[in-house]
């Protein structure tokens, strides 16, 4: 019987708070010396996002990518690591659930934009002329629905 293989790594505050120096905790994550600069004071905000992403702030003025380098980690590791089964099953599971997912948003793209349609059609059909920023409008509409066709065929 062939077991699903699925991947499990730290978090990504895991990975990151061991390895900065004047940690505290406060209410809404940590602060602690930033990497990246000399500075005495706790300059950099690190706070959980709701999805498992840590974000992470240095009042300082120093970018993500340098705070990072600084202890030896990349922009990639502030994000939590998807489990994936590996085998051919549970690939093809994942392919038809981002197909659904994707279909899901293309018809409701094409349902917005059909309404703004069904207005200019409306309009049209009483004799009303479309300003600029109405036919603009229509036009984007139709560039929508262009778009998410391409995603349902």
């Amino acid at each position: 019987m062939n077991m699903p293989v699925t991947t499990i790594t730290a978090s990504p505050s895991a990975l990151l708070l061991p390895r900065l120096e004047g940690l505290i905790k406060t209410r809404r994550g940590w602060r602690s010396r930033c990497p990246a600069h000399d500075g005495k004071s706790a300059s950099l905000a690190i706070t959980d996002g709701d999805n498992g992403t840590l974000l992470l702030h240095c009042f300082a003025g120093c970018q993500v990518h340098d705070v990072l380098a600084a202890v030896g980690l990349q922009v990639g590791d502030l994000f939590p690591e998807r489990i994936r089964d590996t085998t051919p099953e549970g690939r093809r599971a994942a392919l038809q659930a981002f197909k659904q997912t994707a279909w899901s948003a293309a018809l409701g793209v094409v349902s917005r934009e059909a309404k703004v349609i069904s207005i200019a059609a409306h309009d049209l059909a009483a004799g009303l002329v479309l300003n600029d920023t109405d036919a603009d409008r229509l036009a984007l509409a139709i560039d929508r629905i262009d778009t998410a066709r391409e995603v349902l065929v």
